[in-house]
């Protein structure tokens, strides 16, 4: 009887530190930017989300000119590649849209996305993007991209990514 208590103490106590702990199925509480679709890896219900601390460890620098906000810019944010690592897109998916707050959208094909270094920029010079600087995030190419991706295709204002 006594061992029997025990063991049950002891599944409420582990079954209550992984629900604190969260889960797949939990919610991220302040998610940046968050992916839907068909994505294979879930976090937060029926999405992948990315808060600030996810963003801070999966994010690299880049040195950028940007044609609406100049030449020599250090980007920091999460590249398209190391979100699809993220996610684990379905083998039939084949682009990921990016969509902002108004709901303009971008389609950016995955062949793209892995063959060059494409961000979802949320640093700019080491200060976090605010609205008035395209945030939570925005779209920034690389050179190589920049011959196949116009300049209006920098969007800003993305929070969302939708796996097709």
């Amino acid at each position: 009887m006594r061992k029997t208590v025990l063991v049950l103490l002891s599944l409420i106590i582990i079954a209550g530190m992984l629900a604190a702990c969260g889960g797949a199925s939990g919610t991220v509480e302040n998610p940046i930017l968050k992916v839907t679709g068909k994505i294979q890896e879930k976090n937060s219900g029926d999405a992948y989300a990315l808060d600030e601390a996810a963003f801070e460890k999966n994010s690299v620098e880049q040195t950028m000119d940007d044609p609406w906000m100049g030449d020599g810019l250090k980007y920091k944010g999460i590249l398209l590649s190391k979100l699809i690592e993220l996610v684990k897109p379905a083998s039939d998916a084949t682009a990921l849209s990016l969509v902002a707050t108004d709901g303009k959208a971008i389609d950016i094909p995955i062949e793209d996305a892995n063959q060059w270094g494409i961000m979802l920029a949320h640093w700019s010079d080491g200060t976090v993007l605010d609205e008035k600087t395209g945030g939570p995030v925005k779209v920034a190419f690389p050179a190589e991209a920049r011959q196949k991706y116009a300049d209006e295709q920098w969007m800003w204002w993305i929070v969302e990514v939708k796996v097709k």
